[in-house]
């Protein structure tokens, strides 16, 4: 009987013992869940108020300064890259436009642990499918444990999932443009919309709620319409479902257009054609945007970023009637390659040049000239084309 009961003591303690370990390691994982959801707002950076107020973007000029001609930048992806950026935007400012459109990626922003911004609660999810469109390769790290929470710390160096200035980097160097009286169309990017923090910043800049990033600007005869495609990231918000508000608003702004007699060009990050090696077309949109909305109205052009590169795309619609698609992401993002076979209706594909889109607008047509802004060809265009408004 001692015997037994000796062993059912040392059996209590056993599990005594366990039972203390066990609530000592919830301890500690509570602890550094509550550490990395703290980091998530340390590690942040505010976008300064100087910055967001006012929206700048909302009050374009009334027409055109250059002898009824309206003279439109247009550039993207610059990703944090400062001193690139600054070199972009003086070449820009050099050509003193009367609007600047930029087609998205601002910042230099990963999801923590390829993730959705939960509000902290992805630090809390143990296992997620690590699914990237360009990498299948990555969903064999979908057995790593606790992905946001090991991005946040130890992997942070590796692939910081933050910009280090946020978006007072980029509204910084683009100062110089808004005080020569040039507004700044923002379209937003993946890049720019992975932390609700950014996406927050934006809404405010753009004047406008954070779950409605999509807007519409008049400038003399043309509309200027910004589509927001999301962040193209596994489980976060479809930001344009096929039949959403978002598609119904197009639809109608776009109509209302053409009843105003207004020219209207339409950009968004997500190319629906690229021929570039790393980001290629994404059917998704091609299906919901352009065959479902764009191709049913007279769009003069559309605009792309996210593929860094320049190309230009000319795609029929149902009418027969040629619509130009170009990409622009050459501002100071890693550059990209050319793929092994071109989308159909590429005239042109550049690699690995820094660049912007310069866009003379008038009332019967659109000129287009790409414009290196480094290099031997800085200043010398390699690519033009000419828009015939109906």
């Amino acid at each position: 009987m001692t015997r037994n009961h000796g062993g059912e003591l040392n059996r209590n303690s056993r599990y005594r013992r366990r039972g203390c370990d066990l609530h000592s390691s919830r301890l500690l994982l509570v602890a550094a869940l509550i550490f990395a959801a703290g980091c998530s707002s340390w590690h942040h950076v505010p976008t300064q108020s100087r910055w967001l107020e006012p929206a700048p973007a909302l009050a374009p000029p009334p027409s055109g300064g250059h002898a009824g001609t309206l003279r439109v930048a247009v550039y993207g992806d610059t990703r944090g890259n400062r001193p690139v950026h600054r070199e972009v935007v003086a070449a820009i400012s050099a050509q003193k436009p009367d609007l600047v459109i930029f087609t998205g990626d601002a910042v230099e922003c990963l999801p923590v642990g390829h993730l959705p911004d939960y509000s902290g609660w992805q630090y809390a999810i143990p296992l997620w499918p690590q699914i990237d469109r360009n990498h299948p390769w990555a969903l064999l790290a979908s057995i790593v444990p606790f992905p946001a929470l090991l991005h946040d710390t130890v992997g942070s160096p590796i692939a910081r999932p933050r910009d280090p200035d946020g978006f007072n980097g980029f509204l910084e160097d683009t100062d110089l443009l808004r005080k020569a009286g040039a507004p700044l169309l923002f379209v937003p990017g993946n890049h720019d919309l992975y932390h609700r923090w950014d996406r927050q910043a934006l809404a405010r800049l753009q004047a406008l709620p954070s779950d409605r990033l999509w807007y519409a600007v008049d400038v003399g005869d043309y509309r200027f319409v910004v589509v927001d495609t999301g962040t193209d990231l596994f489980g976060d918000s479809d930001a344009i479902p096929a039949g959403g508000a978002q598609i119904r608003w197009l639809d109608e702004v776009l109509a209302d257009a053409e009843r105003r007699n207004l020219r209207s060009i339409v950009t968004f990050h997500l190319p629906p054609f690229s021929s570039a090696r790393e980001d290629g077309s994404v059917p998704w949109l091609r299906e919901r945007l352009v065959t479902g909305v764009l191709d049913h109205h007279p769009v003069s052009m559309v605009l792309n970023g996210h593929a860094h590169a320049y190309e230009r795309v000319e795609r029929s619609d149902p009418s027969g009637r040629p619509v130009i698609y170009v990409i622009t992401g050459g501002g100071g993002a890693p550059l990209f390659h050319e793929a092994s076979e071109r989308v159909a209706g590429s005239k042109i594909f550049i690699e690995g040049v820094r660049h912007f889109v310069l866009l003379e607008l008038t009332r019967d047509e659109i000129i287009g000239r790409m414009i290196p802004v480094a290099g031997a060809t800085a200043g010398e265009p390699q690519d033009s084309f000419t828009v015939k408004n109906p």
